[in-house]
């Protein structure tokens, strides 16, 4: 994972946590506990900085070295052809490679790339972040000097750190509010994801189960397949793992088993939620 991996950095702390920040909320893992999530809503007028502030303060975080994961509300990624230039001197052009596909004004913004599998043609391909300078700077000054930034990273590159090095893996997060995604990732690098839409019902806990349909989404599925193996030549995952709401996993687990003649294990648990994941992700990455 490598979106601005050390924008700021001070002396070392004696342990990590992860935080998650959403529009409407953090969640946090303890490394000391890291089966346990905390979490605090943000107010519909209160700054995430603010929030996170506050967090630090109720849990008595200070002196911890901190992972900040950021949702999609907070960056955006652009997929380009790399251009031809050593990787040192790429990082310090983003801006100007950018430069037709933002909206913001490029100094306002701060950026970082990964690179992905090259195109069918052989092209080499780049996967371009960015993020807005002031919000960022924002959640800096709320924390310091009480506390150490090591890291400020996004979800979708955090949750690959949850597959095993050597895994080809795909991966399907739902997290409430947001649609269903599927991710295929390699070596604990993020490939290729999709969204699959229309399974908002998953979020609703009044609806029962056995209501669920699963052939669209098993369709889906095979259709994401298909286009990553087929069109942008990735290889086949030869691992799944769900990170979905614990009441509808395993029925999902069994609709795949039966298509697809595989089983596929949850990343997810009473105590660690499909939200909570980036969280913990983010901190498996500092041991690597």
């Amino acid at each position: 994972m490598a979106f601005i991996p050390r924008w700021f950095k001070s002396a070392r702390a004696s342990s990590s946590v992860g935080i998650y920040i959403t529009h409407n909320s953090l969640l946090a893992v303890d490394e000391l506990q890291p089966q346990q999530v905390v979490q605090r809503e943000v107010g519909n007028a209160e700054p995430a900085a603010t929030a996170l502030r506050a967090l630090l303060d109720e849990q008595q975080w200070q002196g911890r070295r901190l992972h900040l994961v950021l949702n999609r509300h907070w960056y955006q990624q652009t997929q380009m052809e790399k251009p031809a230039m050593p990787d040192d001197e790429l990082a310090q052009a983003l801006p100007w490679c950018m430069r037709e596909l933002v909206n913001e004004p490029l100094d306002s913004l701060l950026f970082d790339y990964i690179t992905l599998p090259a195109s069918p043609t052989g092209q080499p391909r780049i996967a371009v972040y960015s993020s807005e300078r002031e919000r960022l700077a924002g959640l800096v000054k709320a924390v310091t000097p009480q506390c150490e930034i090591a890291t400020i990273g996004v979800d979708e590159l955090a949750m690959t750190n949850l597959l095993e090095p050597e895994e080809r893996g795909l991966l399907l997060h739902k997290v409430p509010g947001q649609e269903l995604t599927l991710t295929f990732i390699h070596q604990r690098q993020w490939n290729f994801s999709r969204t699959i839409r229309g399974f908002q019902a998953l979020d609703d806990e009044q609806m029962a189960v056995d209501q669920f349909v699963f052939d669209n989404l098993l369709l889906e599925l095979q259709r994401s397949i298909d286009y990553a193996v087929g069109q942008l030549k990735l290889n086949a995952p030869n691992r799944w793992y769900l990170a979905l709401p614990q009441r509808v996993t395993p029925a999902v687990q069994a609709a795949i088993s039966q298509v697809f003649n595989i089983e596929s294990q949850s990343l997810t648990s009473d105590t660690l939620s499909p939200i909570s994941l980036p969280a913990l992700g983010i901190l498996r990455e500092e041991k690597e």
